[in-house]
């Protein structure tokens, strides 16, 4: 049974003081890149997505994440906010460095040559590489800042990505811990792929979504019994699947069962792997159960 709901802690001091260590340790390793001729900061895939500033988001957001996973602390609106403010903030920093970087190399008074003037010039002077020949293009000019805009969203953006993760990690807000693996059980198709993936392409087609709708229909029966069930039920339940994955059907369910370390609350996540007429594999998420909310309230029942 689950602790009664108590008030969610906060990510305090030591959260925020992870992100800001990754994001310090990103924005290090960019600008080492940067003495060596490389801008990572510019990397552009298709000559409009940021993937570079995406992918140093996503290291400078490492921290935000293995604090919260580590400490136990579900991460609020108003935290991801201020990491959105301080990822931006970051962004301008590691320029800020850059900019100092240049006025000392070159023996320039910050008087002559304010931040304000450096981030024009790199802004309206930034262009990209002619693919035959490798030499730089014309400056983009006025076009420069939006190009600048997409590096600060998509650095803002990738700084998400390690918290949205851990965000959408099953949570028990009575005793205010993630949920850990607990159990695993799989249904498997009768059709076996040796035999599909013989078959000419449009009938294997039919053939594997035949499988899958007869599998999925299956999954239905088995779990509404245990929608709503207790977490004893829901074990034995799982119990009495395949624990072990048969690689040569054509298409399995597989019930990944999470609980509290402290009490009975749970999640059940249903996912769906299965061949195509491609040969090739898939994964799609069927259904999540969360069940820790009815282990709380069962526990706040039982605490009036």
């Amino acid at each position: 049974m689950s602790a009664p709901s108590k008030p969610l802690r906060q990510p305090g001091l030591i959260v925020y003081l992870c992100g800001l260590g990754t994001s310090a340790l990103a924005l290090w390793l960019v600008q080492m890149a940067n003495d060596n001729g490389e801008n990572i900061m510019g990397w552009y895939a298709n000559g409009i997505l940021p993937v570079g500033a995406f992918l140093v988001g996503i290291a400078s957001g490492v921290g935000y994440a293995v604090g919260s996973r580590v400490l136990q602390v579900k991460l609020s609106k108003a935290f991801v906010f201020g990491m959105l403010t301080t990822a931006v903030v970051d962004y301008f920093a590691a320029h800020y460095l850059t900019y100092l970087s240049l006025l000392e190399v070159h023996h320039i008074p910050a008087e002559r040559y304010g931040f304000i003037d450096y981030f024009r010039e790199i802004s309206e002077g930034m262009s990209f590489k002619g693919k035959s020949s490798g030499e730089a293009g014309s400056p983009l000019g006025m076009w420069g800042y939006v190009y600048k805009l997409l590096e600060i969203g998509g650095y803002a953006g990738g700084a998400m990505v390690p918290s949205a993760m851990v965000f959408g990690m099953p949570y028990c807000k009575g005793c205010q811990q993630y949920l850990k693996g607990h159990r695993t059980g799989h249904l498997h198709s009768p059709e076996q792929w040796p035999v599909v993936k013989k078959l000419k392409k449009k009938e294997r087609l039919a053939a594997l979504q035949a499988a899958i709708k007869e599998l999925i229909a299956r999954a239905n029966e088995f779990t509404t019994p245990i929608a709503a069930a207790p977490l004893a039920e829901t074990e034995a339940a799982i119990a009495t699947l395949d624990q072990t994955i048969h690689k040569d059907a054509a298409a399995r369910i597989t019930y990944t069962l999470k609980k509290c370390p402290s009490c009975d609350a749970h999640h059940l996540d249903l996912n769906l792997f299965n061949y195509t007429e491609d040969k090739k594999v898939s994964n799609s998420n069927v259904a999540k159960i969360d069940k820790t909310k009815v282990a709380e309230a069962m526990a706040d029942a039982a605490a009036a």
